[in-house]
């Protein structure tokens, strides 16, 4: 009867001590599906960061192109107005009267559109440093969401 007394005390202990272990499963499972909801939600996160950031590189890349074309621009420019320097030579001695006022007036809006160009490139400057700043300030909180993640990992 002894025993048999020992052994119902054992089973009781043995059921209470599966009850906690079912218990602190269950918990560890419900940590876990937090963590994985967690999880999920910074993927989204850094999926919505790996857009913006593509769209910036799409803008940028446009910034670029945009950039490439002025400087084809000027190039054309450049050399235009070489062509006229060689033409003014040829012919300065016979018509310097007639071509001196149209090569200054050609010089004041080749200048006006250099002026311009440089305010266009002066704005371009001003949104790239924009850009790259939204795009150093995206980068830093994807590397501290890294960074969490990461803690959140070991944590585990």
């Amino acid at each position: 009867m002894h025993n048999h007394i020992q052994i119902n005390e054992r089973k009781i202990i043995m059921e209470e001590m599966l009850k906690q272990i079912l218990a602190g499963q269950q918990e560890i499972l419900a940590t876990l599906q937090q963590h994985s909801e967690i999880l999920n939600q910074h993927s989204e996160i850094l999926n919505q960061h790996s857009e913006i950031l593509n769209q910036h590189s799409e803008i940028l890349n446009q910034h670029s192109e945009i950039l490439n074309q002025h400087s084809e621009i000027l190039h054309q420019h450049s050399q235009q107005l070489e062509d006229l320097q060689k033409r003014q030579l040829k012919i300065e001695n016979r018509l310097d009267n007639e071509i001196v006022p149209k090569i200054n007036a050609l010089f004041d809006a080749f200048e006006l559109r250099g002026d311009q160009i440089e305010k266009l490139q002066k704005h371009f400057d001003e949104r790239l440093d924009v850009i790259t700043m939204d795009v150093n300030f995206l980068m830093g909180k994807t590397a501290r969401m890294d960074t969490a993640l990461v803690e959140m990992r070991r944590a585990k």
